[in-house]
C-alpha cells in the first residue's frame, strides 16, 4: 500500500512539472533586455549619486568604471558619455573599492560596502573578481565586511591586496589587509591589529612590487555617534610582498592618535611617498626617501577637513610634486605638497576619488557625491554625464493625473518630476525642479493644490514650496541652525524628520523632531501634540566625530522621533515611533498618548523604529518596521497590530535572516497585500504578511528605503537608482489562483486614459514614460502550438483591432531617410509565463501601397478608438479567455462624446479614400505584371509585333496612372519635393490623415473642403481606370484570344479595412 502511494506521488509530481515546464517565474530575474510580464521603469532623475572610486584603463580613453556607495558598478566604453551597470545581479548595491590590474586590464576587483562611514552607508558582501571586463563575476570572498581600497601588482594580476574595514557598526575580526596571489580564490590576513581596527587604505609600489603601504583606522559608527580615531589607528609598510609589517612611528609622522590615513607611492619615482593622516597636527606628509623618513607639507584645512570621510590621494603618474587631495573641494599642489588650491570646473563638490590615466595623464576621471566628471584636458573642462544614481531618502506623490512625483535625494536635494510626461521621448532630466527642503528629509504634496509641496532637511528645516512663484520659505518650528550637541538644542530633529500632512484634513501638517508639531496655517504657527517621545538620552546626544576631527552636521542627532503615521480610516489615531526605539499611540488626534514599546516584540535595545504603515483598511491596524543595522544587527523587524497595539505578530520571521529592512506599505484597494523594501530589494506578500516573495524583474539590487502605492501603480524610492514605477499592479492584486492556471488566461485590466502625447527633446538622462495605452496582462500555461490572437471589439460588435503572435511583414526600405525605423516586432509574446501586451488604443490603420515612399502619416497608423467601454477576447489554440477594458478620455480636455464622433467618422472616411488608392494601384500592379510577363513569353516574335505594341501602349498608359496616384519613382522622401508636380494623391490624403490624427477636436471646414478635392480627384482617377479597362484592356483582351495567348484578368477586390 505505502509503496503504491509513493508511486502516486510520483506520478503527481511528475505531471505537475510537465503543466508547468517552461513556465517563467512570474516576479524573478528578467534577463537584460527582456520585456515580458512585470516590468518596473526608471523615471529617473538623472542627477547623479555618490561615487567612492573610479578607474579606466591606461591608453584606452573609450573605458571608464566607477564603484558607487549604493549604485553598484558602471562602466563606460565611450570616454564617460554613457553607462551601463555591470553589477546589477550581484548580492548587494554598494561598491565601495574597484582596481583595475594594471598588466591584464580585462580583470577586475571590486569591494563592497562603503568606507566612506555616513550614516547611510551600506554594508557589503566581501570581494568580487571578473576576468572579463564585468561580464561575469566570481564571488571571491564573502564577508558582511565594508572593503576600502585595493592595490593590484602591477604585472601579475593574480596578486592584490585588500583594505578590509570590516563592519564600521561593531567589533569585528575580518579586519585588516588580505592578500591573493591566485586570483581571489583564496585570502590571507596578512595585517591585523584587532576587532575594533580596519584598514583604510593599502597602496602598492609600482616600481617595486614588494613595497606596500597601508593605513589602519579605528572608527565606529553608532546611531548617535560617529568615531573615527583611536589607539589603533596607524601607518604600516611592508617591504616583503606582505609577509611582514611594520608601523612608521615618528620618523617626522604626528603624534598619534589618528584617524583615518591614505597613503600613496608616486609612479614615477618610488621614493616619494604620500600619506595624508588624520592626527590633531596632521595633515599631508611627505617621504622622500621610500617611506623612512617624514615631513609634515601641509596642514591646510581644505585638505583635511571631515577626514573620516575623505582622506585619499592621487599623484600624478609622471610628476612626483602634483599630487591630488579629493575633499570637499578638489584640493590639487604642483610644489610637493607645500601649497594646495581648488580645482573647479566640476558638477558637484564632495570628492572622493581621482584616477588619472598613466599614459596621458590629462585624461582624469573624478568620483564625487554627484557621481563622475571626465576631462581630458588636464581639467581645463570637466564633463559630467547625466546618470540616475539619486539616492532617495522618503518620497510622496500628488493627486494630479498624471500624479506627481517627489522626494529628497542625498546631497543633491528635494526634487519633483512627472510619473508621465506625456512626451513621447521620455522624462526629461530638465523637468525635474527643486522644491525647497534639502538633501535629507521628507516631502509632502498638498492633496488639493498641487503647486503647494512641503520638503524637509536637517536640523528641522521645513519648506513651503509654491510652484506658481517657486518660492520655498522656511515655515520651521524652531528655524535655529543646529551644529553643536544634540543635548544643548531646545528640540532634537532627525536626518530625515518626518512630515505628513493628514489623510482627513488637508491643511493639517505634522513635523516631528523628538516632539510632534502640528500646523493648520501653512507653518506660520505650530502646536506640540505631545511632549518628548523618546528616551531623552542626554549620553547619546554629545559631541560627534571625536576623538580628533568633530563631525556635528545633525547627522547623528539621537532620541528623535523617526516614524509618524495617521490612520487613514479613523481621525486622530496617530501612531509615533522613535529612533530610540520608543512606540506611541494617541487615539484622540495627540491629546493624550499611550507607550506600547512594552508590547513589542523583541528587538535590540535602541534601534529604529524606522517606518510605521496605518493600515488603509482598518485603525486598530499598523506595521512596524524596525531597523537595528547601525547597532550592527542585520536582521529584519517587522511586526504588526490588529487591535490598536495591545498585542503584535512577527512578520518577517521568513525573511533572510541578514537583509534589515526600510520600509511597509499596505495596498489601499486591496486588503493584506504588502509591498516590503528592504537593503537588497522588494518583496511583497499576498497573506498579509504571513508569506513572502522576492519581487525582482529588471529592478537592479537596489536599497528600496520607500514606497507609495498610487492608484494602480507602485512607486518605489531608492537608495541608489533614482525613481522606479510598478505600473498596474493587476497581477499582485488578483488571487494568482485566479490567472496562475492550466489555461490561457487574460487578467481584467485597469482603465486606460486616451491621452495624447506631444513631442520635444528630452536630452541624455531621460527617464522612461508608461506605456502609451492599454497595459493587458495575459498567462499562458504553456508554449502555444499556434499563433496567439487577441482581438479588440467596440460596443457595436465591431473589431477595431487584432493583436498577434506573429511577425509582421518587414518592408524594406532605403536608407537615407530621418530616422530610421526599427524593426517591427510582434506585440504579443507567445512564450509561457505572464506575459504583457500594449494596446496603443489605435484602431485598424488604413490599407498601404507596398514600397511606395509618401509625406503625412504612415498609413498603417490607427486613429485613437472612442471613449467607451471594449471587449478584449484572448485566442490560443482554441481557447479564449475574455474581459472588458475601459477606454477614458484625456482628462485635459472636455469635449461633448459628439465631437469625438464626428471626428471618428471623418477619419474613417480619409482611411477608406486612402484604401481605394491602394486598391487602385495594387489592380495596376496586377495587369502590369501579366502584361510584363507575357512579353517576355512572346518574345521578340514577329507574328506578336502588332500585338506587342498595342500592349506596350498600355502599359505606358498605366505607368502615367499609377504615376497620377502617388510617387513610384520616389525612393526617399526628399525625391517628392524633388518630382515635378510634387507628392501626389496618396501623400495629399496622408497629409490629410495625418492633421487627422494629430489632435481632438472638431473637424474644421479646411479638412472638409481639402477631402472634397481629393475625392473629386480620385474619382477622376478612378474613371480614367475604367477607361482603360473599357477601351484598351478588354479590345486587347478580344485580340488576345484570336491569338490564342493568355488573357489579361482582374483580382476581386479586396473586402474593405
Amino acid at each position: 500500500m505505502r509503496r503504491t502511494q509513493i508511486w502516486l506521488v510520483a506520478i503527481l509530481l511528475l505531471v505537475q512539472a510537465s503543466a508547468t515546464q517552461g513556465q517563467s517565474d512570474p516576479y524573478g530575474r528578467l534577463e537584460n533586455g527582456e520585456r515580458r510580464g512585470l516590468q518596473f521603469r526608471l523615471i529617473g532623475p538623472a542627477a547623479g549619486g555618490r561615487v567612492c572610486r573610479v578607474a579606466g584603463v591606461p591608453g584606452d580613453a573609450r573605458i571608464y568604471y566607477a564603484a558607487t556607495a549604493a549604485s553598484g558598478l558602471w562602466k563606460s566604453t565611450d570616454g564617460g558619455l554613457t553607462w551601463k551597470p555591470i553589477f546589477d545581479d550581484q548580492p548587494t548595491s554598494a561598491c565601495g573599492s574597484l582596481a583595475v590590474s594594471p598588466s591584464h586590464p580585462h580583470i577586475l576587483y571590486v569591494g563592497t560596502g562603503e568606507a566612506n562611514i555616513r550614516n547611510n552607508a551600506q554594508i557589503g558582501e566581501g570581494i568580487f573578481v571578473s576576468e572579463d571586463g564585468g561580464q561575469t563575476w566570481r564571488h571571491a570572498w564573502k564577508a558582511r565586511a565594508v572593503i576600502g581600497t585595493f592595490a593590484v601588482h602591477p604585472s601579475n594580476p593574480d596578486i592584490a591586496y585588500a583594505a578590509v574595514l570590516g563592519s564600521p557598526y561593531g567589533p569585528d575580526e575580518h579586519r585588516g589587509v588580505y592578500r591573493t596571489r591566485d586570483r581571489g580564490r583564496s585570502w590571507q590576513r596578512v595585517l591585523f591589529k584587532d576587532a575594533d581596527t580596519g584598514a583604510s587604505d593599502v597602496c602598492i609600489d609600482p616600481n617595486n612590487p614588494s613595497v606596500l603601504f597601508a593605513g589602519l583606522w579605528q572608527a565606529r559608527r553608532r546611531p548617535w555617534e560617529l568615531t573615527s580615531g583611536g589607539p589603533g589607528s596607524g601607518l604600516y609598510v611592508s617591504r616583503d610582498g606582505g609577509d611582514t609589517w611594520q608601523e612608521i612611528v615618528g620618523q617626522g609622522l604626528p603624534e598619534k592618535p589618528y584617524g583615518k590615513i591614505g597613503v600613496a607611492v608616486a609612479p614615477s619615482d618610488s621614493r616619494r611617498v604620500y600619506a595624508i593622516i588624520e592626527a590633531v597636527e596632521g595633515g599631508l606628509f611627505r617621504s622622500d626617501d621610500g617611506g623612512k623618513t617624514w615631513k609634515r607639507m601641509s596642514g591646510q584645512r581644505g585638505i583635511r577637513q571631515r577626514a573620516w570621510y575623505y582622506s585619499t590621494i592621487t599623484v600624478d603618474p609622471t610628476n612626483p610634486d602634483i599630487v591630488w587631495c579629493p575633499n570637499v573641494a578638489m584640493m590639487r599642489s604642483t610644489d610637493g605638497g607645500k601649497t594646495f588650491h581648488a580645482v573647479r570646473g566640476f558638477h558637484h563638490g564632495d570628492h572622493h576619488d581621482l584616477w588619472i590615466d598613466p599614459k596621458d595623464p590629462k585624461r582624469m576621471i573624478d568620483g564625487n557625491d554627484g557621481g563622475v566628471d571626465v576631462t581630458v584636458n588636464g581639467g581645463e573642462t570637466w564633463y559630467a554625464p547625466p546618470l540616475p544614481w539619486c539616492q532617495f531618502y522618503r518620497i510622496h506623490v500628488d493627486n494630479r493625473t498624471p500624479y506627481w512625483v517627489s522626494g529628497t535625494i542625498q546631497d543633491i536635494g528635494a526634487l519633483a518630476g512627472p510619473s508621465n510626461s506625456l512626451n513621447r521621448r521620455g522624462i526629461s532630466h530638465y523637468e525635474w525642479y527643486p522644491i525647497g527642503g534639502g538633501e535629507a528629509g521628507y516631502t509632502a504634496h498638498h492633496p488639493r493644490d498641487p503647486n503647494i509641496i512641503y520638503a524637509g532637511e536637517y536640523a528641522g528645516i521645513i519648506t513651503r514650496f509654491d510652484y506658481r512663484n517657486r518660492q520655498a520659505p522656511h515655515v520651521g518650528i524652531y528655524p535655529y541652525r543646529t551644529s553643536g550637541e544634540a543635548a544643548e538644542l531646545r528640540y532634537r530633529f532627525r536626518w530625515p524628520a518626518p512630515i505628513l500632512i493628514s489623510p482627513h484634513d488637508p491643511d493639517l501638517v505634522y513635523h516631528a523632531g523628538n516632539v510632534l508639531f502640528a500646523s493648520r496655517d501653512g507653518g506660520q504657527t505650530w502646536t506640540a501634540l505631545s511632549g518628548d517621545l523618546t528616551r531623552n538620552d542626554k549620553s547619546k546626544q554629545g559631541w560627534s566625530g571625536g576623538p580628533i576631527t568633530g563631525d556635528n552636521t545633525s547627522a547623528e542627532h539621537y532620541c528623535t522621533i523617526a516614524a509618524i503615521a495617521e490612520s487613514p480610516v479613523q481621525k486622530g489615531v496617530l501612531w509615533v515611533g522613535s529612533d530610540d526605539g520608543l512606540l506611541h499611540l494617541s487615539r484622540d488626534g495627540g491629546r493624550t498618548w499611550m507607550n506600547l514599546t512594552s508590547r513589542l516584540p523583541t528587538f535590540p535595545e535602541w534601534a529604529t523604529i524606522k517606518c510605521i504603515e496605518a493600515s488603509p483598511h482598518d485603525p486598530g491596524t499598523a506595521y512596524v518596521v524596525v531597523d537595528a543595522h547601525l547597532l550592527n544587527d542585520f536582521r529584519p523587524y517587522l511586526f504588526k497590530t490588529s487591535d490598536f497595539g495591545q498585542s503584535w505578530e512577527v512578520l518577517s520571521a521568513t525573511l533572510p535572516q541578514d537583509e534589515y529592512l526600510h520600509v511597509v506599505r499596505e495596498d489601499p484597494k486591496q486588503k493584506g497585500l504588502l509591498f516590503l523594501g528592504s537593503e537588497k530589494g522588494l518583496w511583497f506578500s499576498r497573506d498579509a504578511g504571513k508569506s513572502w516573495t522576492r519581487l525582482r524583474r529588471n529592478l537592479p539590487t537596489v536599497a528600496v528605503h520607500d514606497l507609495v502605492v498610487k492608484n494602480d501603480d507602485l512607486v518605489v524610492g531608492t537608495n541608489g537608482r533614482s525613481l522606479y514605477i510598478l505600473d498596474d499592479l493587476t497581477p499582485l492584486r488578483v488571487e494568482e489562483s485566479k490567472w496562475r492556471t492550466e489555461k490561457p488566461t487574460l487578467l481584467p485590466p485597469r482603465p486606460a486614459i486616451r491621452w495624447r502625447y506631444h513631442s520635444a527633446e528630452v536630452g541624455p538622462g531621460a527617464g522612461e514614460n508608461p506605456p502609451r495605452g492599454a497595459l493587458l496582462y495575459y498567462w499562458l500555461p504553456v508554449k502555444p502550438k499556434g499563433e496567439v490572437r487577441l482581438r479588440i471589439w467596440d460596443s457595436s460588435n465591431q473589431v477595431v483591432k487584432t493583436l498577434t503572435s506573429t511577425p509582421p511583414p518587414q518592408e524594406p526600405r532605403e536608407p537615407g531617410e530621418y530616422e530610421e525605423r526599427e524593426p517591427k516586432k510582434p506585440p504579443l509574446i507567445a512564450e509561457p509565463g505572464l506575459q504583457r501586451v500594449v494596446w496603443d488604443l489605435t484602431a485598424e490603420g488604413a490599407r498601404k501601397i507596398p514600397g511606395a515612399v509618401h509625406e503625412g502619416a504612415d498609413p498603417e497608423a490607427g486613429p485613437l478608438v472612442l471613449p467607451g467601454k471594449y471587449r478584449l477576447v484572448l485566442e490560443v489554440d482554441g481557447q479564449r479567455s475574455e474581459q472588458t477594458l475601459e477606454v477614458l478620455p484625456d482628462p485635459r480636455l472636455n469635449l461633448p462624446a459628439e465631437v469625438y464622433q464626428q471626428r471618428w467618422q471623418f477619419t474613417r472616411i480619409v482611411q477608406q479614400r486612402i484604401g481605394k488608392v491602394a486598391e487602385l494601384v495594387e489592380q495596376i500592379r496586377i495587369v502590369r505584371e501579366q502584361l510584363q510577363q507575357r512579353h517576355r513569353w512572346l518574345g521578340d516574335d514577329p507574328a506578336y509585333a502588332e500585338f506587342r505594341q498595342r500592349s506596350q501602349t498600355l502599359l505606358n498608359q498605366l505607368d502615367q496612372l499609377e504615376g497620377r496616384l502617388h510617387n513610384p519613382r520616389a525612393r526617399v522622401s526628399y525625391d517628392l519635393l524633388a518630382e515635378r508636380g510634387g507628392a501626389r494623391l496618396y501623400s495629399k490624403l496622408l497629409v490629410l490623415y495625418d492633421v487627422c490624427l494629430d489632435a481632438d477636436g472638431p473637424v474644421t471646414q479646411g479638412m472638409r473642403e481639402v477631402l472634397r478635392d481629393h475625392e473629386t480627384e480620385l474619382e477622376n482617377y478612378r474613371s480614367q481606370w475604367q477607361k482603360l479597362l473599357s477601351d484598351e484592356l478588354a479590345p486587347l483582351n478580344q485580340l488576345a484570344q484570336k491569338l490564342g495567348v493568355p488573357a489579361i484578368w482582374l483580382r476581386p477586390k479586396s473586402p474593405p479595412r
